[in-house]
């Protein structure tokens, strides 16, 4: 799970470009006009998001107090096919770290390839909202289903990470133990240097996204690719409990230092049961 770079040029202009693509239609016959009558009204709302978005604070944002045609008309904007979306998807799932390398897996689970663009404040209560480029997040369609409209609960609080913007512990809260042939069961726990803030929105992520269950269903693959490298080192003078943690190493830095590879590994690294039995 990675934090992701957010849209960098003007969220305005990237709204502007979307109203001019779209085009009048027999069920819509005055959608251009009408749209044009709350330009100015979106664009304040615009700059409303963007500060809010600066200040961390999208949680608190209330919706606007539009009608239910304008309402139609501004989701109707939204279509993941569309250009624009599409090459603002290309722009978000480069790899924060490795600019050349385009990075297509969901980063709510780290399961799923992107299919999707996850609005951060959901369409049905924000739909001034639908095209802004920092409200719009690189999802699978799971997240996306799981997700639904929820960014806060009943009492304001926030639900789940937003990537753009929270920042990830380098501490270790995702951990695995080992039941019957060595398939994994994960759990979350706290760290010391991690505060109860920054942990109850983690683990309310991963419980309203089912992450622990669905990482075990993907464990299997990542331990017999283990297993591959491991007898790879058979017959050579090598540690290779620490040949598994250099390559850990390498890993955090490219998919996240609690990804469910780099804590499976992490933890066999250190199990001299494990690697002797994929020795024999």
């Amino acid at each position: 799970m990675l934090k992701i770079r957010a849209y960098e040029e003007d969220s305005f202009s990237f709204y502007k470009g979307i109203v001019k693509s779209k085009r009048n239609t027999e069920s819509k016959p005055d959608l251009k006009e009408e749209l044009a009558v709350i330009s100015d009204t979106q664009s304040q709302y615009f700059k409303d998001y963007d500060d809010a978005f600066d200040m961390d604070s999208l949680a608190l944002m209330q919706s606007m107090p539009y009608s239910e045609n304008d309402k139609v008309n501004l989701k109707s904007l939204y279509n993941y096919r569309n250009k624009r979306i599409q090459a603002l998807k290309n722009t978000l799932t480069t790899h924060p770290h490795h600019r050349d390398h385009i990075f297509s897996t969901c980063q709510n689970c780290t399961i799923n390839d992107v299919d999707s663009m996850d609005h951060v404040l959901g369409q049905t209560e924000f739909p001034e909202y639908s095209i802004h480029p920092k409200n719009l997040f690189p999802c699978c369609s799971d997240c996306n289903r799981k997700k639904s409209d929820k960014f806060v609960d009943d009492k304001g609080s926030q639900l789940f990470l937003n990537l753009f913007i929270d920042d990830l512990p380098k501490s270790h809260y995702l951990k695995v133990r080992f039941e019957a042939n060595w398939m994994p069961r994960f759990y979350l726990e706290q760290p010391d240097d991690v505060t109860d803030d920054v942990f109850n929105l983690i683990n309310n992520h991963y419980e309203h996204l089912d992450l622990l269950e669905r990482f075990r269903g993907k464990g299997g693959e990542i331990i017999n690719n283990l297993k591959a490298i491991i007898k790879g080192y058979k017959g050579l003078e090598v540690n290779i409990g620490d040949k598994i943690n250099d390559q850990c190493k390498d890993l955090e830095t490219y998919l996240g230092y609690n990804h469910r590879q780099v804590v499976i590994y992490r933890e066999l690294a250190a199990s001299q049961d494990f690697i002797q039995r994929c020795m024999t």
